[in-house]
């Protein structure tokens, strides 16, 4: 069995992932650090994790959290990207996946405490606002969401709808990749609701826009999707 009573020492183990906000370690007993390269205060994502764990959504398990880390149980499996990128021929699927994730958040009402980001649509659905391919580990057991960073409360199409901004947004240089970024973006709004999605659409693109992470050429991509 597991022990899942360790916390994070100041030297993590073996550098899994890296993003452009946090790298992830083994801490080599069934657990990961996700430790931020910047100041951050880990408490609202732990406390986001947990709440929609209890609630049966597929997270990771919370261990600890304290400061700009987070150990967690270690989920083994590759991103939803990674499985799509090795099997083409699952890229329907995963997208209509992608969507019974959301739907399945969007039907758990937002504790009290659960912040709305500002000039974001009221609304009391829990949402993720970074739920991607790249953010969904696909497991034996059913897939799993990571990186509740950006949690909040609000309107859920908003939430659909920076799926949709993220997606379209991602640098690819092929055409054979920019016709499957076409494919799983027009499968998923389909399999989550089209009209939701293009209400709120031009609001996430906008968000998304003033996001620090976001790249310069991520930004030139919104800013033709926008007419800017």
């Amino acid at each position: 069995m597991v022990d899942y009573r360790r916390t994070v020492t100041s030297a993590p183990g073996p550098l899994l992932a890296s993003g452009r906000a946090a790298d992830v370690h083994d801490q080599g007993d069934g657990t990961v650090l996700r430790r931020y390269k910047h100041d951050h205060d880990v408490e609202h994502e732990v406390a986001v994790m947990r709440w929609v764990a209890e609630a049966g959504y597929p997270v990771p398990r919370v261990v600890s959290g304290s400061g700009r880390d987070i150990v967690m149980e270690r989920i083994d499996g590759p991103t939803m990207l990674d499985d799509i990128g090795r099997r083409r021929w699952m890229l329907v699927a995963h997208a209509r996946t992608l969507a019974q994730l959301h739907h399945q958040l969007h039907r758990l009402m937002a504790p009290d405490w659960l912040r709305r980001p500002d000039g974001t649509p009221e609304g009391r659905a829990v949402l993720h606002l970074d739920l991607h391919p790249l953010n969904v580990l696909i497991t034996p057991d059913g897939p799993v969401v990571i990186d509740w960073t950006n949690a909040a409360r609000g309107e859920p199409s908003f939430d659909a709808a920076m799926t949709v901004a993220l997606i379209e947004s991602y640098e690819i240089d092929s055409r054979f990749e920019r016709m499957g970024r076409w494919a799983l973006l027009r499968s998923y709004e389909l399999a989550y609701g089209r009209r939701a999605v293009s209400d709120q659409l031009d609001t996430a693109r906008r968000r998304r826009l003033a996001d620090a992470n976001t790249t310069e050429a991520e930004r030139s991509l919104l800013r033709r999707r926008l007419g800017d």
